[in-house]
């Protein structure tokens, strides 16, 4: 597990291990108690720590994104990665946590900075092997955002997520401002 005051250099993770049969790298974090999220790494510009109070809250927007942060000198956008996937709200929580750790994607136009409380570790995985995601198995808002899923050896459930279909979600969110 990484601390919060870590940053993370992706580039370095990428370039470790290039001899490795698997394709593909992934980040690997909590969405829940029995289920975990997969992010491939080629995917993420940077991971770094974020407080919440750095967040500037944008009023009548979308509660799953919670305000911007300047990150670089550029206003960026911050989600709330659990509740974009129907868990509860981040400032909903019985225990409020002061901060988390910032995925950064680059957009079509931006970054954009999903908060989750915590990362796992970084998997090595052939996605070819995960399964399709049957309707019923998650949630609606999970089902929308998941390529597939798979069961890792001690029975907890590793999602692939599509970045393509959360950054569609959230440009979604962005341009209706609902």
């Amino acid at each position: 597990m990484l601390s919060t005051t870590e940053t993370i250099s992706v580039f370095h993770i990428n370039h470790q291990s290039s001899q490795l049969e698997y394709p593909e790298k992934f980040l690997r974090f909590a969405i829940n108690s029995t289920t975990e999220g997969l992010l491939p790494l080629g995917a993420l510009q940077e991971v770094c720590p974020l407080e919440l109070h750095n967040i500037l809250p944008v009023p009548e927007i979308n509660q799953s994104i919670l305000g911007i942060i300047n990150w670089r000198g550029k206003s960026t956008w911050i989600v709330d990665l659990g509740n974009l996937w129907g868990e509860c709200h981040w400032c909903q929580k019985e225990t409020i946590r002061e901060s988390g750790m910032a995925l950064l994607v680059p957009g079509k136009e931006q970054t954009i900075g999903l908060l989750i409380e915590e990362i796992k570790t970084v998997e090595i995985y052939n996605p070819q092997e995960c399964l399709p995601v049957p309707e019923t198995m998650f949630s609606q808002e999970l089902s929308a955002i998941a390529k597939g899923y798979s069961l890792n050896s001690s029975g907890k459930t590793w999602v692939f997520l599509d970045i393509d279909s959360i950054m569609q979600t959230i440009d979604s969110f962005l341009i209706n401002k609902d």
